[in-house]
């Protein structure tokens, strides 16, 4: 451990290649590095990896049949899988490169602004980028543009002392492909200002005119990385005491009942799609007699400190459906967790809750 922390002393940070043939392996490497960091196994690590095949990446919060069309990606051999991190659902075809950051929070680079932390901790990227020759820029909150068009996203999470930052770059895409098999609320568009998603976002082979092998993109991004964050990337894999969590880790992020988060929008009489600033929050409920006898929270929301809206579907089970029934319920659970959102707050749910009852009533 003396050996890691010297390394982070004199800005030597691992970078970290994941070329694995399971996308589930690519997730748990996540989740090993920020239970690492905790553990003091790991050190500052840059990472990037490259995408096996076509996968659809759930966030944290969604649920499955809300997102997509199950039977129509099991036609077409996309493997649906989901991340630990909040945010939407993207589809990466053979090839994708997505970039991560976990650290140390307590390093002076950390804000306590998480949206700062995106604009900092992107710049490797943005650098990157511009070396190819592209008008790459930071856009707010969380997204990389080129021109008015999404070239990338992030998330993040903290655990403890740790903070990931994971994020994709869109170096193709299937678009006729994500149109087979993407369910994408309306609200959603018309938060972005956008009628559809051919005109939200572009890719880096679009951009550039010409195929960029994975492996250039990456040489890129290094040194993107290192110029942005003052520091000398060295390439290592997981240590043995990673290894043993990233081992445990894939029966997790295996789980059929982690991936599909079964019964969370199947129980309802009324839902609600509710468009946040960042993201979009689904309720659904089962109402009867004015009390909520079952809850489902999902969405593209992102919270950023490790914690589960499952209880708080529980809480709310059997509570009146008056307003001031639910902003006791929330708030208390959001102040009780001390919940840490981007683009949301807990006003949000309390609106997307009342949305729901409100729908019953009329």
């Amino acid at each position: 451990m003396r050996e890691i922390k010297e390394n982070n002393d004199n800005n030597e940070w691992r970078y970290l290649e994941v070329k694995e043939k399971e996308v589930i392996r690519c997730n748990s490497i996540h989740s090993t590095l920020v239970d690492g960091m905790i553990k003091g196994i790991s050190p500052n690590t840059v990472f990037l990896e490259e995408c096996p095949g076509y996968v659809l990446s759930l966030g944290r919060n969604q649920c499955c049949e809300e997102e997509c069309d199950i039977v129509e990606c099991e036609k077409l051999g996309i493997t649906i899988e989901r991340r630990e991190t909040g945010g939407g659902a993207g589809l990466m075809v053979p090839g994708s490169t997505s970039w991560g950051i976990c650290m140390d929070k307590r390093d002076p680079r950390v804000s306590d602004d998480m949206d700062r932390n995106f604009e900092i901790l992107s710049r490797g990227v943005i650098i990157g980028l511009k070396k190819l020759g592209l008008d790459a820029i930071f856009a707010p909150v969380n997204d990389i543009n080129i021109g008015d068009k999404k070239v990338g996203g992030m998330t993040a999470m903290t655990r403890q002392n740790s903070l990931l930052i994971y994020g994709s770059v869109i170096w193709d895409f299937d678009m006729d492909t994500f149109m087979k098999i993407a369910r994408i609320p309306a609200p959603k568009l018309k938060k972005k200002g956008v009628s559809s998603v051919q005109k939200r976002i572009t890719t880096i082979i679009q951009e550039l005119g010409r195929y960029i092998p994975p492996a250039e993109l990456r040489d890129c991004l290094i040194q993107g990385f290192e110029e942005a964050l003052s520091v000398k990337l060295t390439k290592a894999g997981l240590n043995e005491a990673e290894n043993a969590i990233w081992n445990k880790k894939m029966d997790i992020f295996s789980s059929k009942k982690f991936i599909l988060r079964p019964g969370h929008c199947s129980v309802s009489n009324v839902s609600c799609v509710y468009p946040a600033e960042k993201g979009i929050i689904r309720i659904s409920l089962f109402i009867n007699e004015g009390k909520i006898m079952d809850a489902g929270i999902t969405g593209d929301f992102m919270q950023i400190n490790d914690i589960d809206f499952d209880p708080l579907e529980g809480l709310l089970v059997g509570s009146k459906t008056e307003r001031e029934d639910i902003e006791l319920i929330v708030h208390t659970y959001f102040d009780e967790n001390d919940i840490r959102m981007v683009g949301a707050s807990a006003d949000d749910f309390v609106d997307a809750i009342v949305g729901a009852v409100n729908e019953y009533e009329e």
